[in-house]
């Protein structure tokens, strides 16, 4: 009671000289986290721009909107301006923004993975996501064709949608346990799952026809160029549901970092948390590889980069991935469309060409880890 006391009315200015220095810490980590996202948004606007005004067709955003607002019959070359303001606002707009929404939900998703199953090295295609939906989409290609030519593209994605999430619901089956889905189980059935579908697309792949075969290389190397104002609305509805349902759960996995039963013990239910995000992130890179093809990497450079910049706490993190992503994912789309112009390269190839020697960066990193160094 004395010792307390004489703390209380301590007049050392010493006992509190550590104050001032750790709340001013505090202040300038966050406000160095607020400028790093200003900047993330800053240059995924500057990104967005060049993506709506490069391609085998550059668009000058200013004269198409002078054209916009004074109207076709005021404004001289009105056939070229009406078929730059079409590209515009019908194929660069919603491709862009697309684009950014796929970006982020592949991040958010790979951020969340990598929280849930506390491995940095883990890529939502781990649990079978994308094989699933490979081979699905190969089916759909080859022995189960739509009734009507018109539906290919929306037939396709229907499969891939089931097959991942079908993928998902089998690898969940053989991971839950009396404690609930386990993480070892989670990722060996994943492994599993993923050299069945393989196995599955190899035979298709091997019966296929020349213009079947080439339309399963094709989606399995990801693209955008199917993007529309419908499919935009509807990734938007998507984006927005994932996203909100995974930053509800930041606080969930910053208590799943301290380890499964640290969790537990501070009150947080483990087996639901992790059965919601893992129904997240496989819904979103299931509708994500539905509609674009597998697009790898994202989900695994992303989540690192931000970590570096912004720390481990998923409050920030999450954002900050959901901006790096779309970034990113912008970037590669427009490199896609403009490397060879008029040829348009598979989005997936330019992301693997940036995340394959990321990934090799990473091995290297913790190649002690491993070897069992310290």
């Amino acid at each position: 009671m004395q010792f307390s006391s004489a703390a209380k009315h301590s007049d050392n200015p010493s006992d509190y000289s550590s104050v001032p220095v750790v709340l001013q810490l505090i202040n300038t980590r966050a406000q160095r986290k607020r400028i790093g996202m200003g900047i993330l948004l800053l240059l995924l606007l500057i990104c967005a721009y060049v993506g709506l005004t490069r391609g085998s067709l550059p668009v000058d955003i200013e004269q198409q909107l002078r054209y916009f607002i004074s109207g076709a019959n005021t404004v001289e070359n009105t056939a070229v301006n009406t078929t730059h303001w079409y590209v515009l606002s019908e194929i660069r707009l919603p491709r862009v923004i697309m684009t950014m929404l796929i970006g982020a939900l592949l991040a958010v998703s790979g951020c969340a993975m990598q929280g849930l199953v506390r491995n940095p090295l883990a890529d939502p295609g781990l649990i079978g996501i994308a094989g699933g939906a490979a081979a699905a989409a190969a089916l759909s290609m080859t022995i189960v064709p739509p009734l009507l030519p018109a539906l290919e593209s929306v037939w396709v994605a229907m499969w891939a949608f089931a097959g991942a999430l079908l993928s998902v619901w089998t690898v969940l089956r053989f991971s839950n346990g009396p404690q609930g889905v386990s993480v070892a189980a989670l990722i060996l059935a994943g492994v599993a799952i993923n050299a069945l579908t393989g196995t599955v697309i190899g035979a298709i792949s091997y019966v296929a026809s020349d213009d079947a075969l080439r339309q399963i290389s094709y989606w399995t190397m990801g693209s955008l160029a199917g993007a529309s104002w419908t499919l935009c609305g509807l990734v938007t509805l998507a984006s927005f549901i994932a996203i909100t349902g995974l930053m509800k759960s930041r606080n969930a996995l910053n208590l799943l970092a301290l380890g499964e039963k640290e969790a537990a013990y501070m009150g947080l239910n483990v087996t639901r948390y992790k059965q919601r995000v893992l129904w997240l992130v496989a819904f979103s890179v299931a509708l994500a590889t539905a509609l674009c093809g597998i697009i790898g990497f994202v989900g695994l450079v992303v989540p690192h980069m931000c970590r570096a910049t912004f720390g481990v706490n998923h409050q920030v993190l999450i954002p900050a991935s959901a901006l790096t992503g779309a970034l990113l994912l912008i970037v590669a789309d427009t490199l896609a469309r403009t490397l060879f112009v008029p040829m348009e390269i598979p989005i997936g190839i330019v992301t693997s060409a940036v995340g394959a020697p990321f990934f090799l960066y990473l091995l290297w990193q913790q190649r002690r880890i491993f070897s069992g160094g310290v």
